[in-house]
């Protein structure tokens, strides 16, 4: 037996080269913007499909929310509207089923209504009398429990009888409730009383549910989203494979080798491109070959004639009449037989042998580099520094090389100015570097004319015009010979300027790399084997 509950309503983030002008290394250095973002591709496909996949799963988490939000203010409508429509059927009877004759009071008919319609914790009944405030005693259990129910907030009671509308939500401190109302009027002989039955509906637990599967949902999002990620990056990883073999490819490919080629799988657009590629190297190597042998060829057989030619001329009976015409052609002939020996020494720089390193002391090619340069007169040769050590290298192409700097040196310089030549190690272990170079002083090199002085026929004659004719013997392939000994070597060729006056300092540095010595052991053993053993 369901008892009622009834309460009354109240209120409530050496010379040493100082000043450097241009540096070159044995080894190209891409230019290119992109130089050094390697995997660049597979982050950016991994990123766009991490963001898509985020939007789609947030997206999905959201409309998901929604609706099921929305389902739960539906189904707390539809039950509000079925109780409402049930009490008034009841209430057009008005008849109490208890005793089968009408009701004589408004609090008897909504409290046999209520006792009747028994809801549990989610739902609950309240009748509004002038006078009282009618709800089953079982649900005041249920406060005491959850700590609030709406029969015990009369200020909240009042609002809701004085508000215009029938139907709501309002925030109460058990979370959200669903309510509706509906008025009665009973007609008895002390006239007619005016009562409401209000519907409550307590959302808040299936908002909760709701909350814990959303909850649930955004793990198993993050779990499919980290899912996602590393099978994008091992998708991505597989297709932008052939890309950066490509890549790879292309970076081992210099001026002297076209060997490389790229491994071509499947008949896709990446396959189609990598076979593009391949033959593209495949032009570019014949046409490389192509050229060597040329300049090998046309080096050879220029040598022969001019050979005859020159020793024609010296044979020649020469009258005082032509003295100076065969004079000048004896020059030129000269001049083009070094141009010959220069073009067949490039020529013979794209062979693999064209250095033979092999261990050197530095000190000793110093000397031997001083006897030799020598030669050029009507200057002051100095040596300033001499390092002391041990460098694997190719003693005569070395010297080829600081003979032709020196050769320079003496060309540009006035005649009985000093001419320094040196030698140092830098850097330290693997890092270390051999650095040869020839001070000069001639009229200096700006920035301009450095960046182009190591290339194949290109002369300065601009800053000293007064001797141009002395300097234009040469063919302007003097310092690419050089450039060229340095970068076989691995090393490169520089340009600097002394702090000491007017001139320049050309240099190359060669890698010299200090390998540390492994410490010997010494086995022993006891007792000592040569020894006899005491009695």
């Amino acid at each position: 037996m369901m008892t009622i509950g009834t309460t009354m309503i109240g209120t409530t983030m050496m010379i040493r080269p100082k000043q450097r002008l241009r540096s070159t290394s044995g080894k190209r250095r891409s230019s290119s913007p992109h130089a050094g973002r390697s995997g660049s591709v597979r982050l950016r496909i991994v990123a766009w499909t991490f963001l898509l996949t985020s939007f789609i799963i947030t997206g999905l988490i959201f409309t998901v929310r929604e609706i099921l939000i929305s389902d739960v203010a539906r189904a707390a409508n539809s039950s509000t509207e079925s109780e409402i429509a049930e009490f008034r059927n009841f209430a057009q009877i008005g008849v109490n089923p208890q005793t089968a004759r009408p009701f004589e009071t408004l609090e008897g008919m909504l409290g046999s209504y209520v006792t009747r319609q028994y809801s549990g914790y989610r739902e609950q009944l309240i009748g509004l009398t002038p006078n009282q405030i009618i709800f089953l005693e079982e649900q005041d259990h249920y406060a005491q429990t959850t700590g609030y129910r709406l029969h015990q907030d009369q200020a909240l009671l009042a609002g809701l009888r004085e508000n215009p509308s029938n139907s709501g939500i309002e925030q109460t401190p058990a979370g959200p409730v669903h309510w509706g109302k509906v008025a009665v009027e009973l007609q008895t002989d002390e006239g007619t009383t005016t009562g409401h039955l209000l519907v409550l509906e307590y959302i808040q637990p299936e908002l909760e549910e709701v909350q814990r599967t959303v909850i649930i949902m955004i793990w198993v999002g993050v779990a499919g989203l980290a899912f996602t990620l590393l099978v994008s990056w091992l998708i991505a990883t597989q297709i932008t494979k052939p890309i950066r073999n490509l890549r790879q490819v292309a970076e081992h490919i210099n001026d002297k080798d076209f060997s490389g080629r790229v491994t071509v799988k499947g008949d896709d657009d990446v396959a189609a491109m990598s076979h593009t590629f391949n033959q593209m190297l495949d032009r570019l190597e014949e046409a490389a070959i192509t050229e060597r042998q040329f300049m090998d060829d046309v080096s050879h057989e220029l040598r022969t004639p001019i050979t005859i030619v020159r020793g024609h001329l010296e044979l020649m009976e020469r009258t005082p009449e032509q003295e100076q015409t065969l004079l000048l052609v004896d020059d030129e002939l000269e001049r083009m037989g070094r141009i010959v020996a220069d073009l067949l020494t490039l020529a013979k720089s794209e062979r693999p042998n064209f250095v033979q390193p092999h261990p050197a002391e530095v000190s000793e090619l110093m000397i031997s580099l001083d006897s030799k340069v020598q030669v050029f007169a009507n200057h002051r040769w100095i040596i300033a520094d001499i390092a002391e050590g041990e460098v694997t290298l190719d003693e005569q192409r070395i010297t080829q090389a600081m003979i032709q700097l020196a050769a320079n040196a003496a060309q540009y310089s006035p005649k009985g100015s000093p001419i320094i030549i040196g030698s140092e190690f830098t850097g330290q272990d693997s890092e270390r570097q051999l650095k040869l170079w020839v001070q000069d002083r001639g009229p200096g090199v700006s920035p301009e004319d450095a960046s182009t002085l190591f290339e194949r026929f290109r002369r300065n004659n601009a800053k000293n015009p007064a001797t141009a004719k002395q300097h234009s013997v040469g063919a302007g392939l003097g310092l690419a010979i050089v450039r060229t000994i340095a970068e076989t070597h691995g090393g490169g060729v520089w340009i600097a300027a002394p702090e000491d006056g007017p001139g320049s300092i050309f240099g190359i540095s060669l890698p010299a790399p200090l390998v540390p010595k492994k410490p010997q052991t010494i086995t022993a053993t006891y007792p000592p084997q040569n020894e006899p053993e005491k009695s």
